[in-house]
Formats: C-alpha cells, structure tokens, sequence
C-alpha cells in the first residue's frame, strides 16, 4: 500500500484514512475494510505506531489511527462513527442490518469487540503486562505509553480473563444460533460490519498464516500466546475465515 505523508494529503480533497503502516493494527484493518467492501477510494495517510505523529496531530487533532477525514468534514475516529461514514458515502452493499433488532444487536456485538472495554482492548491488559516488567528499556517506554492509553492496572490486568472469556463465550453463542440457521454471518444472512469487525480483531487471538499475513514476528508471537490462554472455539475462527474468502483481499496489505 502506498501511503501519504499527512502533511501531503491535509491538502488533498475527497476521502483520506490515517491508518497505523507496518501491522495488521486490528483497529485500521477494520476501518479500511468498511470502505473496501463498498469499493470507495481513498487516500492512505502514514501512522507510525509508538511515535508523535506531529503532522497528523497538528492535522487532525489526534495522534494514533484510524483517522478518517472526508473533504472539511471534522475527523472520524470512533469505530461507529467511521461506519456511518461509509454507508453514507455508498449505502450498498449495506453494512448495517434494516431491521431495529438486528441492527441493536450487530451494534452490540461490534462493540463488544472493538469498543473501549471490549475483546481487543481488555486483552491488551494481558499483552501488556510482560512489557511493563521488561528490562528492555525501549519495551518498557512503549508498554508504559499503550498502558496509559488502555487505563492499565493490576486489577483491570486481573479481571481481564473473565471479561475476554464472558465475551468470547457471546460471541461463539452467536454463531452458533446462527449456523443452526444455516447462516455463517453474525447477523442476519448476509455481511454486516460485525462480520468485517471481527475479521480484523480475531487477529490479535489467532493471527492468519504468515503467507497471508507477514506480519511482525514478535508481534505474531504476542498475538498467538494470548489466544493460546484463552483458547477460542474454533467456530470463530472458521467463520473468520470464512469472510476472508467470500469479501476481502488476501494477503493482507499493511
């Protein structure tokens, strides 16, 4: 993927995605995914993980990624918000479900996953905790930043497994009642953006195979070993890859 530097595409018009550059950051993939399914360009913006990022701060206002910015709209980082966006710009293929209950309950699901306090973002308790115990001290400078940012602490660190494990449990339920349908989706019969939430995020559990995903060494080993602990079922997964082979491009270009 080629990228522009922020202080180059400040200045350009239309569609512009400030997404983390060198990693399957689940947060971007999933943003990117909403725009690629629905075949809407952009311009990709560098985010360098673990750096200032001064030209995009002084640009947008934030430092870390997704940021999207479509023409002067004001920037979009939430991952509902960014959702929105995409179904504005091309309501088809529709991302989000018509009908009221099933669209509480993709909403829901998405957030479970990625939102504050969700899968992702409780897991990174876990991954952090060797870090800030590293002699290492260009490790420790970064799990200290990540840990500021995801309000660590020995008792979030603590009560991590159980809310990992609850919604893990959520999810596979919800699979589970839909293959009974004969539906492999989260919602519904068709992709929603549950589907493609969870086929970014299922990477930090499970990351896909090196020939697909080249991703960081280090970084797939954290992955793994925090799947590992935790041990998803295996309908996750399956269902992930699932959307993979009907709806996204692989390998995987970060």
């Amino acid at each position: 993927m080629e990228y522009r530097k922020p202080a180059q595409a400040r200045e350009l018009p239309g569609l512009r995605i400030a997404l983390t550059i060198g990693l399957p950051a689940p947060w971007s993939m999933a943003a990117r995914f909403m725009f690629d399914v629905k075949q809407i360009p952009y311009v990709p913006v560098e985010q360098l993980p673990g750096q200032p990022n001064e030209e995009l701060l002084a640009w947008t206002g934030h430092r870390n990624a997704p940021v999207v910015v479509l023409n002067d709209e004001p920037p979009r980082t939430n991952w509902a918000d960014i959702i929105e966006l995409a179904e504005r710009i091309n309501p088809e293929p529709a991302l989000v479900p018509e009908d009221p209950e099933d669209r509480i309950r993709m909403f829901g699901l998405a957030n479970e996953i990625c939102g504050a306090g969700g899968l992702t973002w409780t897991a990174r308790h876990l991954m952090l905790a060797p870090g800030l115990k590293s002699d290492n001290a260009a490790v420790l400078a970064s799990s200290r930043t990540m840990a500021r940012a995801y309000g660590y602490s020995d008792a979030a660190a603590a009560a991590a497994p159980r809310r990992v494990a609850q919604i893990l449990g959520i999810l596979e339920s919800q699979l589970q009642q839909q293959e009974a349908r004969g539906s492999q989706y989260f919602i519904g019969d068709g992709l929603t953006a549950v589907d493609l939430i969870w086929a970014s995020f299922s990477n930090t559990l499970h990351p896909l195979p090196e020939e697909v995903n080249p991703m960081d060494a280090g970084m797939r080993k954290v992955y793994q070993r925090t799947g590992d602990a935790f041990k998803p079922p295996e309908i996750l997964f399956t269902q992930r890859d699932y959307i993979y082979e009907q709806h996204l491009s692989l390998p995987l270009d970060f």
